[in-house]
């Protein structure tokens, strides 16, 4: 027996090409037992999301552009405020994954826009790796110690991009940098990607060590395929009355650089450390 929990009605509105597949994906899960009696979730269940993306993803074409022209005009409004903005128009060289381990119902879900239905990098994740990103750019600069650690000097020309890190600091202050959410250009592609976990009893805590015995057991999960464009926004809001034109121009040269190794070196969403999220400027 094969069961969807959610009632008759809700269902019968969510098959319906034109739903949003940012409500359409964590429900229309399809769960029954398997061999052992367990109750499980289809495993084919993320192969029928991939299909249902599709129709979905069409219908969210309009909304799609609507948001990305929004964030347009907003850049184009802080340009009049005479503040600097940075625009970087990327293709993906690897797939994009973001969301495992969410709460979705096969613990492999993706974040998708609430309104567009499709996927996105939120800003607070862009900031997170451009963080990191310029931690590395500033170590190679020679600000860190031999054990790789950040030094004060370094510390504290993060601090004035991203803002007090240090949530116990008696004096907090914002970064300068300001991120907005990333879009994909256009109507991007998913596609079914696997991995395979070696020890299934180690990691859900049955085994206290990892026993090489075990069959991997393949999870399946979504991804946004390989050369999807976006576009990221940044914009530099100083947190003094004005910046000099001096110091614009060093700005400039430090965004770029931070979000280079982030497209390149650190890597955005998921599994970055076998290759995933990595970006190139078009």
């Amino acid at each position: 027996m094969s069961v969807i929990p959610i009632p008759k009605k809700q269902q019968h509105l969510l098959k319906s090409d034109k739903v949003n597949f940012s409500l359409y994906s964590p429900r229309m899960i399809v769960w029954g037992k398997n061999k052992k009696g367990e109750f499980k979730f289809d495993s084919d269940s993320m192969v029928r999301l991939e299909e249902k993306s599709r129709s979905c993803f069409k219908n969210a074409d309009k909304l799609l552009k609507e948001r990305n022209n929004k964030q347009a005009e907003y850049i184009e409004f802080l340009k009049e405020q005479k503040l600097n903005t940075f625009e970087f128009p990327v293709e993906l060289t690897s797939p994009f994954v973001t969301g495992l381990g969410s709460g979705h119902p096969t613990e492999t879900g993706m974040i998708l826009d609430r309104n567009t239905g499709v996927p996105y990098i939120p800003a607070s994740s862009i900031k997170g790796v451009c963080l990191l990103a310029y931690a590395i750019n500033i170590a190679k600069k020679g600000m860190a110690d031999e054990k790789g650690n950040i030094t004060l000097e370094g510390m504290k020309k993060i601090e004035e991009l991203f803002g007090t890190q240090d949530e116990n600091a008696k004096e907090k202050k914002r970064g300068q940098l300001v991120f907005l959410d990333a879009y994909p250009a256009a109507i991007p592609e998913l596609a079914v990607d696997i991995m395979n976990p070696h020890f299934k009893s180690y990691y859900n805590g049955t085994n206290k060590q990892p026993v090489e015995t075990e069959s991997p057991e393949p999870i399946k999960f979504l991804t946004v395929k390989k050369e999807v464009g976006f576009t990221f926004h940044c914009y530099f809001l100083p947190l003094g009355v004005g910046i000099r034109e001096s110091e614009k121009n060093d700005i400039s040269e430090e965004v770029n650089a931070i979000f280079k190794t982030a497209f390149e070196t650190v890597g955005f969403g998921g599994k970055t450390s076998i290759g995933y999220g990595r970006f190139k400027l078009k």
